[in-house]
């Protein structure tokens, strides 16, 4: 079976059981071990645990299904409908749902969206990069608005909804934006937030802002941004998969360009990305109602087979690597985004390793939608973030690196000796122990290797302080 080693920047904050901590460890090992128990089992372990820690936050290796529609009544195309995200455990077990607003609340707006017989774009929610918040765009409109697609941005306002690890909504931002068009999508990076729609292209904006900078004017879908990078799917011309501009582009004229070697014809929406070795090189994407994959190899994607026939309609797609390296995915099909055809939520283990074929694999059902509402878009849950990752963000040692990362036996440290006056570089575990420190001479040439040997696999912290400041990087010991 192949394996999907660590190395380079993680694209995404969460990897797997084997990288969480304390209790999120245990929440995913019972997720990860007790799929075949019975129901009431997994129940009340969910419950105890819930009570004891994660009755807000949402856990660590869940899933997250955004939802249009209550279930209680027929649906009607382009009418206005009540938004949920519904918290999976990886067995398909419901854990709670989180209502977004209907009601105007001081600066929050409501967020609503449409089913369409002919459009399944709008909806698609996205994970930061760091992995503590998902983004999601709707309508500033009451549910039972017709037309809501098409209506006027300067009276009903395109919002995007910001949804932290502990649940905290915020709909603040609120944009005269893709006016009498539809707006698809969200993402977030900081106090950035970047939206896609119609023939409005893709905008700018910034969090509880109302302006927005229109980026390009060509059509996007999805968004997502990994390794500091904006990307897109789109149907415009020969775009499929795409990046847009250069990092994380805020100023008017930027291009979209197709990644080299992806296809460019087909009908991409959802995807995400995984890192198996020089960065984000593995590509998993619902398109042309199929899951498609695909690895980078030369600086070109290659393609790594199909799964699904085309009645199969997959809309949307998300994942993580587990403790063995494999690639656990979750994918929506049999989505019309209509009532009657509202969608199920499928999983597969891609077992199958880096630039190997995965169409041999069987995806298992694990959820079915009521036919009265409509599964739209689907994403790994947020977790917290390291405060000292963040504080890192703002310090002025920003070159400090880490080679590889994921590690097995010895990490490289670098940065800039010349900022340092007085320096320390430890190595803490996730309990905030030090496992490992140098100081003095040993930093002065700006190269440290630190021997990893005899610690546990797990997540570690490289904080390097300079008797003012500290800079932080996250390290994964294989």
């Amino acid at each position: 079976m192949g394996t999907f080693p660590l190395t380079g920047n993680i694209p995404m904050k969460k990897n797997g059981v084997l990288f969480a901590s304390g209790q999120s460890f245990f929440v995913l090992l019972v997720h990860n071990t007790i799929c075949h128990m019975k129901k009431t089992i997994l129940h009340l372990l969910l419950v105890l645990i819930a009570t004891n820690t994660f009755s807000q936050a949402f856990t660590p290796g869940n899933f997250v299904v955004v939802r249009i529609g209550s279930g209680a009544g027929v649906l009607t195309a382009g009418v206005a409908q009540p938004v949920y995200l519904d918290e999976y455990n990886p067995c398909g077990d419901l854990v709670r749902t989180i209502a977004l607003p209907t009601v105007v609340d001081g600066t929050n707006k409501r967020l609503t969206l449409p089913i369409s017989t002919s459009d399944y774009t709008e909806g698609y929610v996205s994970l930061s990069q760091d992995g503590s918040q998902l983004a999601l765009a709707g309508y500033d409109a009451a549910p039972g608005l017709a037309g809501v697609s098409a209506s006027a941005s300067a009276t009903v306002k395109r919002v995007v909804g910001v949804i932290d690890h502990n649940a905290a909504i915020n709909t603040s931002t609120a944009l005269s934006a893709f006016n009498t068009q539809s707006i698809r999508a969200a993402v977030i990076d900081g106090a950035s937030i970047w939206t896609s729609g119609g023939s409005g292209g893709v905008m700018h904006s910034t969090l509880g802002g109302t302006t927005h900078t229109q980026l390009t004017t060509t059509t996007a879908r999805n968004l997502m941004v990994i390794n500091g990078q904006l990307y897109a799917t789109s149907t415009s011309g020969s775009l499929r998969i795409t990046s847009v501009g250069t990092g994380l582009p805020v100023t008017t004229g930027q291009t979209m360009t197709n990644l080299p070697g992806v296809s460019t014809a087909g009908s991409p929406y959802q995807f995400f990305m995984i890192n198996a070795g020089s960065g984000s090189d593995v590509l998993y994407v619902a398109d042309d109602n199929q899951l498609k994959k695909y690895s980078l190899s030369g600086g070109t994607w290659v393609s790594n087979g199909a799964i699904g026939a085309l009645s199969d309609k997959y809309r949307a797609v998300t994942g993580q690597l587990n403790a063995s390296g494999h690639v656990v995915m979750y994918a929506i099909r049999r989505n019309d985004n209509s009532t009657g055809a509202s969608g199920e939520v499928v999983t597969l283990t891609d077992n199958t390793g880096y630039n190997a074929s995965f169409a041999a694999l069987t995806p298992k059902l694990i959820v079915h939608s009521n036919d009265m509402q409509v599964f739209r878009s689907i994403v790994m849950a947020p977790e917290a973030v390291s405060p000292s990752l963040v504080a890192s963000e703002a310090s002025s040692l920003r070159q400090l690196q880490l080679t590889p990362n994921a590690a097995r036996d010895q990490v490289l440290v670098t940065f800039d000796a010349k900022q340092l006056n007085k320096g320390t570089l430890v190595v803490t575990n996730s309990s905030g122990q030090v496992v490992k420190r140098v100081e003095g001479g040993g930093l002065q040439n700006g190269r440290v290797n630190i021997d990893l040997t005899g610690l546990l696999q797990g997540i570690y912290y490289v904080t390097l302080h300079d008797g003012k400041t500290a800079a932080t990087k996250k390290l994964v010991k294989l």
